[in-house]
């Protein structure tokens, strides 16, 4: 096979930076493209996610090395800090896959930059596209996911779409050079493996033609999506307003639309909320958003979805990043309703939500035992509570609940003036405790405040 105009529409004196991770695949493309592409217009680029033993990864860098050198391609080894890609997966909620891709970019980016290249070239083939249509497909995805991977975006080219695994490897093994096997690709705890190794066989035999298939559909969704474009940038020229602080959203406007366009209309607001982070917006929450403007949206109603508040004031909806979440050491005032947490939970006063924790067991407090201000904060060592059975230390007691020292700051601590009032830790697998001087008879609990701790996603409040 070769590459052609129309798969790869670039300059071959433009410069491109190979994303080389010394498998097949991308060996396959770096061939391709030494044999096209002038001399002094290539480097490969290694990224080293630290994700898999050391020694696995010295030999890979050096096959890599070795193979860069006998094409004559400069090459570039980045080696990420060690737990980077994890930080980024906890950031972005997306998982390390989705972590590891995005420092990955960031990385190949950069280079291209400082060389001034026009393009990063990836070795992605028919099988990665066929395996992210499926796994997309398998996920309730829309026309806009089942497009599939783009052969040409921006600074992105990818040569190789057109080519089969089978392809790569005939033509790799023509010239005689080795590969390296990452050993992950075989691992069963990531979807795409699973997708690859366990579904897509079993596809084969009933479908043969599969990948033609799919490419089908991946040509009709993007016709698609084309025809709807116009009709979606109209309506967030008039539906959407972008603030310092917030994204507002007509609400008389966004009732008027067809389903189809609203849901690219509030996908176009999240990305602009989170200001095109990349953190994605699961469809179950947009789904949620749809529906609540379908049935009507009452008057000062706040929805929290994925780290973001959606509120109408009066006919527009603002949506905003949620407030920062509590940390160690934060104080928060008791100021209202809803108190967001720890950026997945809510501190709710006053409401009887539906939840495992039988409602006998939750913090009831006697509001005229609080000396005010009341605040919310994370727990931390030193900490005491007065109980029935005596004083206890907040550490003990959750050590007790065996909620593990370092995820213990986001259970939250009501404190007023003269102590602690209670530790509300029944959301994070321990119990909910109440001062002594707080507490009230069985009898009179009922005339109590109660404060609960729930997901903050998909709480729907007045």
């Amino acid at each position: 096979m070769i590459i052609t105009d129309e798969i790869i529409p670039l300059d071959p004196k433009s410069g491109i930076v190979v994303a080389f991770s010394g498998g097949a695949d991308s060996l396959a493309l770096l061939l391709a493209l030494v044999a096209r592409v002038d001399k002094g217009k290539l480097v490969a680029v290694y990224v080293n996610h630290r994700l898999r033993l050391d020694t696995e990864l010295v030999g890979e860098e050096e096959l890599n090395q070795s193979n860069c050198a006998k094409l004559g391609v400069p090459l570039r080894i980045i080696r990420l800090e060690r737990g980077a890609v994890e930080a980024v997966a906890r950031s972005r909620g997306n998982g390390i896959e989705d972590a590891a891709r995005v420092l990955r970019y960031e990385a190949l980016r950069k280079v291209r930059q400082e060389l001034n290249f026009s393009y990063i070239a990836t070795a992605h083939t028919a099988d990665d596209q066929a395996e992210t249509l499926l796994m997309r497909l398998l996920q309730g995805s829309g026309p806009q996911g089942l497009q599939g991977i783009a052969s040409h975006e921006r600074d992105l080219v990818r040569p190789l779409l057109q080519w089969t695994k089978n392809d790569v490897l005939t033509y790799v093994r023509e010239s005689g050079l080795k590969w390296s096997e990452d050993s992950t690709n075989s691992s069963l705890m990531y979807l795409r493996n699973q997708i690859r190794h366990e579904i897509i066989p079993m596809i084969e035999r009933v479908f043969p033609h599969y990948r033609e298939a799919l490419k089908r559909v991946s040509l009709r969704s993007s016709a698609y999506c084309k025809a709807l474009e116009p009709a979606v940038h109209r309506a967030i020229e008039q539906v959407v307003t972008v603030q310092e602080q917030a994204v507002l959203l007509d609400l008389a406007l966004l009732e008027t639309l067809a389903r189809a366009v609203a849901e690219q209309v509030l996908y176009h607001g999240w990305s602009l909320v989170t200001e095109n982070s990349g953190k994605r917006f699961p469809y179950r929450h947009l789904e949620q958003l749809l529906d609540k403007i379908a049935t009507g949206w009452d008057r000062g109603a706040t929805l929290y979805l994925s780290n973001s508040v959606v509120m109408r004031q009066n006919d527009t909806l603002v949506w905003t990043k949620q407030s920062s979440a509590l940390v160690a050491g934060y104080v928060s005032l008791l100021y209202s309703k809803q108190t967001p947490l720890d950026g997945t939970k809510v501190l709710v006063v006053g409401e009887e939500l539906h939840s495992s924790i039988p409602l006998a067991e939750r913090a009831r407090i006697d509001s005229e035992t609080v000396t005010l201000p009341l605040v919310v904060r994370s727990c931390k060592a030193g900490d005491r509570i007065v109980l029935k059975e005596g004083t206890k230390a907040v550490t003990s007691l959750l050590a007790s609940w065996k909620i593990v020292s370092h995820e213990r700051w986001r259970v939250p601590v009501l404190e007023d003036r003269e102590g602690i009032v209670a530790v509300l830790a029944s959301a994070y697998g321990g119990r909910d405790r109440v001062a002594k001087r707080c507490l009230l008879s069985g009898l009179a609990r009922s005339g109590s405040t109660l404060y609960s701790v729930t997901d903050i996603e998909g709480y729907d409040c007045e």
